[in-house]
């Protein structure tokens, strides 16, 4: 390969900068260089400054809405529990609900125990309900 000829003092560099002017060209570059991170910065200030302002909207939004739910069911959430609790209007018992036991036949659950059948009665039901499927499955399909 060829070797390239050393350049002059005052001759023009290959890239368009002179000898004297290479310091410039840095200066120019730096000059170029800040004013493009300080306009980032801004915009990233700006965003941050964006974000906190709307995370700040969100938040009273959710207050307002937390407050307005607490004020539409207070009155139902007590409602809901006495409604858990088995509770309706006046103290009265809902159906399905069982009656509390008092006395002697109170149980650990605080209701009335089953009844137990005895072993004759179960087998007089079982008597009757085998007669009754033998009666249906003799009928006539139809």
């Amino acid at each position: 390969m060829a070797k390239r000829p050393r350049q002059a003092e005052g001759h023009e560099h290959p890239h368009g900068v002179t000898g004297g002017g290479v310091e410039k060209a840095i200066e120019t570059f730096a000059e170029d260089l800040g004013n493009i991170l300080g306009t980032t910065r801004a915009k990233a200030e700006n965003w941050l400054g964006q974000r906190q302002n709307v995370a700040k909207q969100l938040e009273q939004i959710r207050d307002t809405a937390s407050e307005l739910l607490n004020q539409l069911t207070g009155t139902g959430a007590r409602l809901a529990a006495a409604v858990g609790r088995g509770v309706r209007r006046g103290g009265k018992r809902g159906p399905g609900t069982p009656r509390k036991a008092q006395g002697a036949r109170a149980t650990a659950s605080g209701v009335y125990p089953r009844k137990k059948f005895s072993a004759a009665t179960i087998a007089k039901m079982r008597a009757s309900q085998k007669a009754r499927w033998a009666k249906i499955k003799k009928a006539p399909k139809g």
